[in-house]
């Protein structure tokens, strides 16, 4: 059987997936703290419209 010999570069990839973990790290923190998961903000927007008739200018009284 012949022998295999792998040889790595010093600091090849390692800092390759270092940098993936570290981002996937900073991703899911900010989705927890950032995104909102934890502490849920509910905006509510009211909008008030006038009644149907109150408006200047709706009224019936003819003149043009």
């Amino acid at each position: 059987m012949a022998d295999v010999q792998i040889q790595q570069q010093p600091g090849g990839a390692n800092w390759v997936w270092a940098l993936v973990v570290i981002v996937l790290l900073a991703v899911i923190g900010w989705l927890i703290f950032g995104g909102g998961y934890l502490f849920e903000e509910k905006t509510e927007i009211k909008v008030r419209t006038p009644a149907a008739g109150s408006s200047p200018g709706s009224g019936t009284s003819g003149s043009r």
